[in-house]
This record gives structure tokens, sequence and C-alpha cells, in this order.
């Protein structure tokens, strides 16, 4: 007969597996994605006050230009952090 403690032992790697995997990896996405949308919205905000306040088209397509520049490089430093999340967690599970 199987002892309660050796099946609870032999069980806790997947437990710990599975935990990792289907509760803390999405929570920790989902707020770092709440983080960013956050961050996004704000640069929005500040933008678009900015921009009321332009004195030319000129200005305003340089403002453009650079809020352009900065949203993207925001999107791709965010999907460098979930991307590195993701794999942390995967090797942590797979070691």
């Amino acid at each position: 007969m199987i002892a309660a403690g050796d099946v609870n032992a032999a069980l806790q790697p997947g437990i710990e597996a599975w935990r990792a995997l289907a509760v803390d990896l999405p929570l920790r996405l989902t707020a770092e994605m709440m983080q960013f949308a956050s961050r996004r919205l704000e640069a929005q905000a500040s933008y678009l006050s900015a921009l009321s306040r332009c004195g030319s088209v000129t200005d305003a397509v340089n403002l453009q230009s650079t809020f352009l520049g900065q949203a993207v490089s925001d999107y791709k430093s965010a999907t460098a952090t979930l991307s590195q999340d993701v794999r942390d967690t995967l090797r942590a599970k797979a070691a």
C-alpha cells in the first residue's frame, strides 16, 4: 500500500508546475499588460494635450512622429518583457 505522504510527494512537482503555468504566469502576464495599457493611455493623453498646443502643421507632424516612434519602441519592449516572462517560467519548470 502506498502512503499518503508518498503520493503527495510524488504529485507535488506536477502541482507546482501546473500552478506556475496555469495560475502564476497568466496573472503575471495580465498584470504586465494592464501596466503597459496604463502607460500607453497616459502617453496618449499627454500626446493629445501637446497636440492641442501645436502652433503649426509642422509642429503637429513632428509631435506625431515622435509619439509614434515612442509607441513602437514601447510595444517592442513590452513584447520582449512578456516573452521573457514566459521563457523564464518554462525554463524553471523544465529544470
